[in-house]
């Protein structure tokens, strides 16, 4: 498929059939992830992946954003001593969670070109996921990418056109 393609059919998947991701997929979507731009190259994130339904129920419990059935489910976490080593406090606390979102992206696009429904979720208990998963202090969840194959794709939402998302458009050469 062509990346606009992919772009356009990409949705928030919610739920899912209950057939298990094989673990070549779940690489290739660790793999798009590694090539997601990293701010300041950084690249100052983890990536924690469960299988298990009993652990994938765990997180659910403390994650009123994780609906459905999901097969898998990837949690994104900013090495929050790494970004600021590498960058300082803009590290730590801005270009960390902007790489994750990137890299989160990447996952959700490589998941539809493989068939997968994926949801980008924010809505879950930091502290609880990071004691439940036995993580460092360093070491901060910060998005959940819930992932299977989709029971159903959900229509398209409408979307704002070009003329009413840029509010200026400067041209360059001989426009003036």
């Amino acid at each position: 498929m062509q990346v606009f393609s992919i772009i356009k059919k990409r949705r928030s998947v919610r739920f899912y059939t209950d057939e298990a991701i094989a673990e070549d997929k779940l690489k290739k979507l660790v793999e798009a992830a590694i090539w997601a731009p990293s701010a300041g190259n950084i690249h100052a994130w983890n990536i924690v992946i469960l299988e298990r339904k009993e652990d994938i129920e765990r997180v659910k419990a403390i994650s009123p954003g994780i609906l459905g059935n999901p097969t898998a489910l990837m949690i994104l976490c900013a090495d929050k001593r790494r970004a600021y080593d590498k960058r300082g406090e803009v590290g730590r606390d801005v270009l960390s969670i902007m790489d994750i979102a990137i890299a989160a992206q990447n996952i959700c696009l490589e998941a539809t070109e493989l068939g997968l429904g994926s949801c980008i979720i924010r809505s879950f208990n930091q502290d609880a996921v990071r004691e439940l998963l036995d993580l460092p202090k360093n070491i901060a969840p910060e998005l959940l990418v819930s992932l299977g194959y989709p029971r159903s794709i959900p229509n398209s939402p409408p979307r704002r056109t070009a003329e009413d998302t840029v509010i200026c458009w400067i041209k360059g050469g001989n426009d003036q």
